[in-house]
């Protein structure tokens, strides 16, 4: 066993028609035309699976690595394995969308998972801008919806690099034209369109919409502000931790020197600048962006000086306990 360097599954062309070139420009990633949107950089998605790059298991979907190696993989995860990752290139406005939670999903989606997420925003065209949330209520959202008129409702926040935004399902939300972030999301491709800002493809034919659906779960009126974190001092630097909402733990490692990390969760690192990741039997370098699956029966140290994105599930009491009053500031973990 040995931690997994990643071979992205790209989104991109008539399935992103919002996406550019800066995954491939900018983040070095191999994508595969000038309107590529997503990078699936950890996915176990049927017909979307990411690919094991590195060691003897080269080659592999993330399914068959899950089946090959369990628990030792995931951790007591049991079922849908339950992360998504994603860099994400908005050259423009993507459409305006809304995820159900796990109850309407699995009601109304044949069993799927719901979708909660979070952005960190990497890059953006100063002044850049995306949509969180609604300022009308539900019925006024209804009414603008079926008329086509839903932009009048949207919430507009600017945003900077290193902007953390919580989503949890149900809320109204549009990546902006310009920007570039990660995201983390529960594994589910379950979307609700509610608007794509009249956009019609090469035939003149536009976007499906599901108004309806959306309508049903969207929480209309609840605007969250960007990510406080919380910081904690650990041996070769400090861990900001973002959300931890009981679907994924979101946090920031500020590396400076040999960071460990101990075994027992499966931790999906994305580091902002070059790293090396040590482990008892073995080393790798990590390049910038690259993504790295670090199984859950191993330990490991992060080596470097830079900052790394981490994904995991979730251990919130553990980190209730390690945060003590501070716990406030991670969204998801006390409300």
């Amino acid at each position: 066993m040995y931690p997994l360097l990643m071979a992205p599954y790209f989104r991109h062309g008539s399935e992103t028609p919002w996406g550019g070139s800066m995954l491939r420009d900018v983040f070095l990633k191999d994508a595969p035309d000038d309107q590529t949107g997503e990078s699936l950089e950890v996915s176990a998605l049927e017909g979307r699976e990411s690919l094991v790059l590195n060691g003897p298991q080269a080659g592999r979907t993330l399914g068959s690595m899950i089946r090959l190696w369990g628990k030792e993989l995931t951790g007591e995860i049991e079922g849908t394995f339950p992360l998504l990752i994603k860099l994400l290139d908005a050259r423009e406005l993507l459409s305006v969308q809304v995820h159900p939670d796990d109850a309407y999903a699995a009601a109304n989606e044949g069993g799927k998972l719901g979708k909660t997420e979070a952005w960190v925003v990497l890059n953006c065209e100063p002044g850049a801008k995306l949509a969180y949330g609604v300022t009308a209520g539900k019925e006024e959202l209804a009414e603008l919806a079926r008329a086509g008129r839903v932009e009048e409702a949207l919430n507009w926040l600017t945003v900077r690099p290193g902007d953390v935004l919580y989503i949890p399902a149900g809320t109204v939300h549009a990546l902006g034209g310009g920007i570039q972030c990660y995201e983390v999301q529960q594994s589910s491709d379950v979307t609700y369109r509610l608007w794509d800002w009249g956009r019609v493809d090469k035939n003149g034919n536009p976007r499906q919409l599901h108004t309806e659906k959306a309508l049903d779960v969207i929480h209309a009126g609840k605007i969250l502000p960007k990510c406080e974190g919380a910081t904690v001092l650990r041996k070769g630097g400090s861990i900001t931790y973002f959300i931890s909402d009981g679907n994924f733990e979101l946090s920031r490692l500020n590396v400076s020197g040999k960071m460990p990390l101990e075994k027992g969760r499966m931790r999906i690192i994305t580091p902002m600048a070059p790293c090396k990741i040590t482990w008892e039997a073995g080393e790798m370098e990590v390049a910038p962006f690259a993504t790295v699956l670090v199984p859950a029966g191993m330990e490991v140290q992060v080596e470097g000086r830079m900052n790394a994105l981490m994904s995991s599930t979730s251990d919130q009491e553990a980190l209730r306990a390690e945060l003590g009053y501070r716990a406030e500031r991670v969204a998801g973990l006390t409300e």
